[in-house]
């Protein structure tokens, strides 16, 4: 048995040293990925947006999809809902961007179903 830097086992293969992933790497059997917004994109205030994912396992309970502003110390706190039970086999939502002050935003998904909520890339809200 070999042991990493971290002191954990690993094992051998070929001329290369395989280490396991630790378990908080691993996808969960149950995970959802944002897919849009990708990031960068730009917004305006009372048009409409697809957002869009794709999951693992068998996701069933329906999520929320939330926007968050980033504040100037680059905390992120909830700035609307825009949408709400929604079924994650629907592998998104089409959504109005509601009338919001410019700035850089994500969208966060949540579901008691998922380990952890899932959130989008930074974009940016322009008023229209």
């Amino acid at each position: 048995m070999l042991l990493d830097r971290a002191g954990q086992s690993s094992t051998e293969a070929g001329n290369r040293l395989v280490v396991p992933a630790p378990p908080w790497l691993a996808p969960a059997s149950d995970s959802l990925f944002v897919r849009a917004p990708a990031g960068g994109e730009r917004w305006n205030s009372v048009e409409r947006r697809q957002i869009s994912w794709r999951i693992t396992g068998g996701l069933g309970y329906p999520c929320s999809v939330l926007l968050e502003r980033r504040s100037e110390q680059g905390t992120w706190s909830p700035a609307a809902v825009l949408a709400v039970q929604v079924d994650p086999r629907a592998l998104g939502a089409s959504v109005v961007v509601p009338e919001l002050p410019s700035g850089p935003y994500r969208v966060r998904i949540t579901s008691p179903e998922l380990p952890y909520d899932v959130c989008s890339p930074p974009l940016t809200i322009s008023l229209s």
